[in-house]
């Protein structure tokens, strides 16, 4: 397998019935692993893997998929995706954080959450590429989920493709609001294009200071979890060629942009 440089990207994987329903979105990641050099493994930070104590690494060599959704058709429960994990990859990802003064839990029960396996099993249909996932930790935010991208970042000489999962914007309980206005839209726009603006022009500095910068934040993420892939993402990168690669959206709010580094 190439071991050529890999980029890091950052999907919206948006809702699980991405797996089920052909959308825009779905052929996006369906024609996106054509696009990209094959990597030698993959390393995913999802926004469904969220850990406010410690930095876990998933290590098992044949991981389960988690259906961690309800109210969902039956055809969704019935699917998985068996890629394998990689113990090795663990270990190494494991190495690198306690290079840097942090300690993480390897967990060999952690299974594939649907930040994972939704969007990669359209990219990989054939479920045979290594995946490791390290969660993210949204009580710490920005800067330390930014670091955790930083400290991998090497991973992508190596063939390692580094994706953070999550979503542009993630306003759940708009998205089913019978009231939903052009305004509301108007809202997430005016989140979205900003976020676009900084990452086009370099800006991390307001990047990691999002909250206290970003117009219509707390509308867009009302909690963080599904924003702090992408600044994972973005620390595993340097900022090369950096491109919007996607550009969507499910419900008239749930934004599904995507981008990639390098």
């Amino acid at each position: 397998m190439s071991s050529f440089k890999q980029p890091a990207l950052f999907i919206s994987h948006g809702s699980p019935m991405m797996a089920v329903e052909k959308s825009k979105t779905s052929l996006f990641l369906q024609q996106l692993g054509r696009k990209i050099p094959r990597p030698k493994a993959i390393i995913v930070f999802s926004a469904h893997f969220d850990n406010p104590q410690d930095i876990v690494i998933s290590s098992a060599r044949s991981p389960k998929t988690i259906h961690d959704f309800y109210g969902f058709p039956d055809a969704l429960y019935a699917l998985h995706y068996h890629a394998p994990g990689s113990p090795e990859l663990a270990e190494q990802v494991a190495q690198l954080f306690k290079q840097q003064g942090i300690t993480p839990i390897l967990d060999s029960e952690q299974g594939w959450d649907h930040g994972v396996w939704i969007p990669l099993r359209l990219i990989y249909p054939q479920a045979d590429i290594p995946i490791v996932t390290i969660s993210i930790n949204s009580r710490l935010g920005a800067t330390a989920n930014y670091r955790y991208g930083q400290i991998v970042s090497e991973l992508r000489e190596q063939g390692v493709l580094i994706i953070g999962s999550g979503g542009i914007s993630h306003n759940l309980r708009e998205i089913f609001n019978p009231s939903q206005s052009a305004e509301s839209r108007a809202r997430v726009q005016s989140f979205t294009h900003w976020v676009k603006n900084k990452l086009l022009s370099g800006d991390i500095k307001a990047l990691l200071n999002y909250l206290n910068e970003a117009p219509e934040v707390l509308f867009n993420h009302p909690t963080q979890e599904h924003f702090l892939p992408l600044l994972a993402a973005l620390g595993s990168s340097d900022l090369s060629a950096v491109k919007q690669i996607h550009e969507d959206s499910e419900y008239g709010m749930l934004a599904l942009d995507a981008y990639q580094f390098g």
